[in-house]
């Protein structure tokens, strides 16, 4: 019977890859097998499994979604970093309806956010990607506009709602198609004006672009979307004592992990400083993190953002693996479970890592990709009945990621059937 090791070393992908590996027996508390696994390596979004597990120590089940204070007949308010406002993925109404329902004057302060709304070392490309909205305070309906595309002998935008939500109406302009232009859509670099232009396309989907954050827009959406004035004062000399608590957390968990939500990690980075500090602040939320809740992994993690966008994380395998089970030991294995990916069934391994017909998914696990970068760490299930944990990341390779992907898959099926 080949072994692990002869199975990575015959391999023509792995060999064009920078590849760690680690493979954990929890029940014996030992390394089952090693590849490079106590060198660093960029995670992409495993980083997110830092997040969770961070997230899950210092945020309570119900987040925190804005604090307050009433001064005779004004209700000054701030956000907390929570993403789950108006968001189209949730929903959750409480902070519309508190918001709706007050009779005072109502002033927004953004004085506890000191952080940049890109995270460091992110491409400056990325600003009309869907998956990179830009962090704020307080977000509103994600933190994109949604633009609605139809067929009707060309591909044009829905005449009746456009965009949504409706407020980003008057930033649209038309364009003429030249022949040549391919995008539908498209948002200008330091501005929310969107250009769109009519063609011959099959396309019929809705376009999802973050729109650029500032005080001034967030208030006047706000105002436009509760029907009602909302000021905004840089800072105010006021201690928020009063706080709104409604987006359960296990909501954001789940969708920022199974669907890989760089936003809702982000925001979450966010939350935790805002909870220890008071400032929301990525930076001082990972520093705090790292010190209270990863000091004890093997190789402390070089962590620099919540979602695993930025190039400048760097992981290993080993730690990751110990990671993961401090994670079932803290919480338990069903509820750990309840937030990765499962392969064949749901998430970004829906397409990968199917059990044979009958049998139970034998993969839960987190995804990582970039641009060289593809990563897998969780848990797997063996035929013999253990539960193993894994962690693979490859970096540094010019094949394609699906090339790499299916390798892995290889090395998954192997200890299912073997281990």
């Amino acid at each position: 019977m080949p072994k692990l090791h002869q199975i990575f070393e015959e391999s023509e992908v792995f060999s064009q890859s920078m590849t760690g590996f680690a493979l954990y027996d929890p029940e014996t508390e030992t390394m089952l097998y090693e590849r490079e696994s106590d060198q660093f390596y960029v995670p992409a979004s495993n980083t997110k499994i830092l997040t969770l597990y961070a997230a899950m120590n210092e945020l309570p089940d119900t987040l925190p979604s804005l604090r307050y204070a009433v001064r005779n007949d004004t209700l000054y308010f701030q956000g907390t970093g929570d993403p789950g406002f108006l968001n189209p993925n949730f929903e959750f109404t409480e902070v519309y309806d508190f918001l709706k329902s007050r009779d005072e004057v109502m002033v927004f302060t953004d004085q506890n956010y000191s952080d940049e709304h890109f995270g460091a070392g992110w491409a400056w490309d990325w600003y009309p990607a869907a998956y990179a909205p830009e962090k704020s305070p307080f977000p509103i309906y994600g933190n994109m506009m949604r633009l609605q595309t139809e067929q009707v002998a060309l591909v044009q935008l829905n005449e009746e709602t456009p965009v949504k939500p409706k407020f980003f109406e008057r930033y649209i302009e038309r364009d003429e198609w030249n022949g040549e232009e391919i995008q539908l859509v498209k948002r200008s670099q330091r501005s929310n004006d969107i250009l769109y232009t009519p063609k011959a396309d099959t396309a019929r989907q809705e376009r999802n672009v973050p729109f650029v954050y500032d005080n001034d827009l967030f208030v006047e959406m706000l105002s436009d979307t509760l029907g009602r004035e909302v000021q905004y004062a840089e800072s105010v000399d006021l201690d928020f004592t009063d706080t709104l608590y409604a987006t359960p957390a296990d909501s954001l968990y789940k969708r920022f992990m199974v669907v890989s939500d760089n936003f809702i990690a982000e925001q979450l980075m966010l939350m935790i400083s805002e909870q220890q500090f008071g400032e929301m602040n990525t930076t001082r939320g990972i520093r705090f993190a790292l010190d209270e809740y990863f000091d004890d992994l093997p190789q402390r993690p070089n962590w620099r953002d919540g979602s695993g966008l930025t190039k400048y994380n760097l992981v290993t395998p080993h730690s990751l693996v110990m990671l993961l089970e401090k994670l079932v030991n803290d919480f338990g294995e069903e509820k750990v479970l309840s937030y990765f990916p499962i392969g064949g069934v749901r998430g970004t391994i829906s397409g990968l890592y199917r059990a044979p017909e009958g049998e139970e998914p034998y993969v839960y696990a987190k995804t990582g990709t970039l641009s060289n970068t593809t990563a897998l760490s969780g848990y797997i299930f063996t035929d013999s009945g253990r539960r193993l944990n894994f962690s693979i990341l490859n970096n540094n390779y010019v094949i394609g990621n699906n090339q790499m992907r299916l390798e892995m898959q290889k090395i998954m099926e192997f200890i299912k059937e073997n281990y």
